[in-house]
């Protein structure tokens, strides 16, 4: 019963539920403790487990009623009243019907002259289970699960059966024995076919999908389409939430984890020695400040599309964002997105100042003059562009003294990094008053950069 619980899990988490394993291990023993008599208390009993919204409990309640349902093979008994209105079809044509009962030894052949559905459905599931149906993602492994079961379930010897029977020649029961072995094979097909449907539409239900992010996750920003903006969307939110859980909140031990030796001997020093009261070290999050520098000229404008956007959706997690946006001239961007919601916000920044050719030297120079006295040890500032300057003066002596006055300076390039030195790149001059210098082409690469600007922040007071 285990491994049926274990099956319903996968369908649960096919659905989009989250189940971690304490969740499953808890479910398993409520299971134990409601029983399997009551239907309704079972149902209960995984929504209560498993969901963590009332969404969540519709979903598990769906995933209940379509994984717990057992209609296989119960129209069987309509089986033997379609040979018998094939016979009396053909009655012209004198194809006989056995008269006996089976006497073979084949255990498939049986359970279906017999209608035995409880039996066939068991040898059914345990044939799916052993080839791993739970595994089906997609509509073209129909038919090769389908024939795989059948053959566990022993269609091979069935056929060798039907042909023994048919190899009788002029005996009537014999020939009448393959008819109706046929018709029942036809029937068994049909059945594992439907029950595979049935498996592919719990198991592979969100299959498709989560090929389609893990791909988009892992594309070039620059190659995602139009038409694909919002599944992008979805999953910067989703990344930044992750993100967002992990840090926004400050992280403190009090009462355990390391003691404060130092601190604890101080305050207990009126009490010659005696530890009446104890401290721990605490470990916190310091919120950073954040300045957001993004180039978005053609080339580099569907990076600082996501990167604004991830940013963004990070706000409860720093200090402060200050957001700029450049081709030539550096242009403050806060009050739009001030004004309004995030991806309209981008939309507007795009249409306003996208496009043109890059000048890093002007850019620089004006960061010098607008907000290098705003900058100080307590400021992050994250750079996004390829750093092509179309042959123009690179002011790189701005950017020693950015690195000399910032908490932190990173550069994120879309470009590899073989390339930072070739045609009108400018990167390789950038590159050392960079606190951190990094290819970022992908989501994946956003978040493991943004991850990595937040767990700098981490100390032990």
């Amino acid at each position: 019963m285990q491994q049926t619980l274990e099956d319903f899990y996968k369908v649960v988490r096919a659905a989009g539920v989250n189940i971690s394993p304490s969740d499953s291990i808890e479910t398993s023993r409520s299971v134990t403790l409601v029983g399997y008599s009551n239907r309704q208390i079972l149902k209960n009993a995984f929504q209560v487990s498993l969901a963590k919204s009332l969404a969540e409990q519709d979903l598990v309640a769906e995933c209940f009623e379509q994984y717990f349902r057992f209609n296989t093979f119960e129209t069987i008994e309509q089986l033997g009243h379609e040979q018998k209105n094939s016979a009396d079809a053909n009655a012209d044509e004198a194809i006989p019907v056995p008269t006996d009962e089976y006497q073979g030894d084949q255990p498939l052949a049986k359970m279906l002259l017999d209608r035995d559905a409880a039996s066939l459905s068991t040898e059914m599931k345990k044939a799916a289970r052993e080839v791993g149906l739970s595994d089906i993602w997609f509509f073209t492994q129909k038919s090769l699960y389908t024939q795989q079961i059948m053959q566990k379930m022993g269609l091979r010897d069935l056929q060798n059966e039907i042909a023994q029977a048919a190899g009788k020649g002029d005996c009537p029961g014999g020939t009448g024995l393959a008819e109706e072995l046929r018709q029942a094979k036809d029937y068994l097909a049909e059945q594992v076919k439907d029950f595979v449907e049935q498996q592919l539409s719990m198991f592979g239900k969100n299959a498709a999908k989560n090929l389609r992010e893990e791909h988009l996750q892992s594309a070039k920003l620059s190659n995602i389409e139009q038409r694909d903006f919002h599944i992008m969307h979805h999953l910067v939110l989703k990344m930044a939430k992750r993100l967002s859980t992990q840090y926004s909140r400050k992280k403190k031990r009090e009462n355990r984890g390391q003691l404060d030796f130092r601190k604890t001997l101080r305050r207990n020093a009126a009490y010659d020695g005696v530890l009446f009261e104890t401290y721990w070290k605490t470990k916190y999050i310091d919120k950073p400040r954040l300045m957001v520098m993004c180039d978005v000229s053609g080339s580099v404008q569907a990076y600082a599309r996501f990167l604004l956007l991830f940013v963004y959706s990070l706000n409860d997690v720093m200090t402060r964002i200050d957001s700029y946006v450049f081709t030539g001239n550096l242009i403050n961007v806060n009050d739009i997105f001030e004004d309004y919601p995030v991806e309209q916000a981008i939309d507007i920044i795009m249409d306003r100042h996208g496009l043109g050719g890059s000048d890093y030297g002007t850019t620089l120079l004006d960061l010098e003059d607008q907000c290098m006295d705003d900058i100080d040890n307590k400021t992050t500032v994250l750079i996004l562009g390829d750093a092509r300057n179309n042959f123009l003066a690179p002011r790189s002596e701005v950017m020693q003294l950015l690195y000399q006055r910032a908490k932190r300076v990173i550069w994120l390039n879309p470009e590899p990094e073989n390339f930072w030195k070739t045609g009108d790149s400018v990167m390789y001059k950038y590159r050392p008053y960079c606190h951190l210098a990094s290819t970022c082409n992908t989501l994946e690469h956003l978040e493991r950069m943004l991850d990595k600007l937040l767990k700098a922040a981490t100390g032990t007071v």
